[in-house]
């Protein structure tokens, strides 16, 4: 989807709302509206101008990658002053603004800014739907992406051994994605060994990899503005028949989620054939997080796989599906894809190993 095109829709949901204008600040969402890709600036949006409002230091690369917005240069101090001067040009009398992006002491200097010029309006995540959907262009990129998150893992897999640091691992997975053409780990890599594994947002420490025990790795990619997602849990040495009878129940329960995925299908019902399966099994105790999120821009964004989303999935979505069991004192098992919804099924983007014969170390 062209750049023109996404202000088109933005334009169009705008006028829905009866709103004359749109201030932004989240930074993916500017990214995606205007290509800027500095990490300060602001956004208006309207029928009759686009403004971005950037501070000095990105004057040049503002002018290379931005077109179709005039470009100001602010300071951080005055840019509601700039804002306020622009608003009253345009005539705008209802503005909204992005609550989720807007910090409360930001919220209150917009408000006295604006005062007698027009009124403002928390807008529901306007750019965020848009995002929802991908383009051939996004789909490529992170179809690319999943294949390189596939790669890396598949080279960092010959170098685990037992007595490694989960540090010394994720050190090792962060330089191969560096020299594989990543810009960069996406989020901080999870590698959590034996017990540490039943945290499902473990912070990575200084635990040394055992045998008798699971491995889990959830680590992601970031290259040109978009992420990748992929998590795959191991056993080092001899499998245990507990660690075989949490694995097989995990992996069936993505696998029935994966096959509930189509275009028009409620995200909660995706939701709902995992966790079910799960508790079905007598884990019902050991999921608690949501089975997946959108992915793109952001690593976590809509839609939303859990059970209270009121999202319905849509072709051209991109989520993961990640269902887990965590059992405090043992460890965890926890399977991760990136999933491309079809309009009668889905794709499963990324494509490393995960039979249980597969998890094996």
């Amino acid at each position: 989807m062209a750049r023109s095109e996404r202000l088109k829709n933005l334009l169009v949901l705008l006028e829905r709302l009866r709103l004359d204008g749109l201030f932004i600040s989240s930074l993916p969402n500017i990214r995606y509206i205007s290509g800027f890709t500095g990490s300060w600036a602001a956004c208006l949006v309207s029928p009759r101008r686009r403004i971005l409002f950037i501070d000095s230091r990105y004057q040049l690369q503002a002018e290379r990658e931005v077109e179709g917005f005039r470009i100001l240069t602010v300071t951080s101090s005055g840019l509601f002053s700039a804002l306020c001067v622009h608003a009253r040009t345009l005539r705008l009398r209802e503005l909204g603004f992005e609550a989720h992006a807007l910090s409360y002491a930001s919220y209150q200097l917009l408000k006295r800014a604006l005062k007698g010029v027009c009124s403002i309006h928390a807008a529901p995540p306007l750019v965020e739907k848009i995002r929802m959907v991908k383009s051939r262009e996004e789909i490529l990129r992170l179809k690319k992406l999943a294949h390189m998150t596939d790669a890396v893992l598949s080279q960092c897999r010959g170098h685990v051994s037992a007595g490694m640091t989960e540090r010394e691992l994720g050190a090792l997975l962060e330089s191969i994605a560096r020299d594989a053409g990543a810009d960069g780990i996406a989020f901080p890599s999870i590698v959590a060994s034996g017990s540490n594994s039943a945290m499902p947002h473990y912070r990575s420490g200084g635990g040394r990899l055992r045998n008798g025990s699971p491995l889990l790795i959830d680590f992601g990619l970031a290259q040109g503005g978009y992420n990748s997602d992929l998590t795959r849990t191991f056993h080092l040495g001899r499998v245990t028949r507990r660690y075989r009878g949490v694995y097989e129940v995990v992996l069936e329960a993505q696998q029935l989620a994966v096959q509930a995925i189509k275009a028009g299908v409620a995200a909660s019902v995706v939701d709902f054939c995992a966790r079910d399966y799960i508790s079905s099994r007598g884990f019902q105790h050991c999921f608690g997080h949501s089975l997946g999120h959108g992915l793109g821009m952001e690593v976590h964004e809509a839609p939303r796989l859990n059970r209270d989303s009121d999202d319905i999935l849509d072709e051209g979505m991109v989520c993961t599906v990640e269902p887990g069991i965590y059992i405090p004192g043992w460890g965890g098992v926890r399977i991760e894809d990136m999933v491309l919804v079809e309009r009668d099924g889905c794709s499963v983007l990324t494509a490393s190993p995960k039979g249980i014969e597969d998890s094996l170390l």
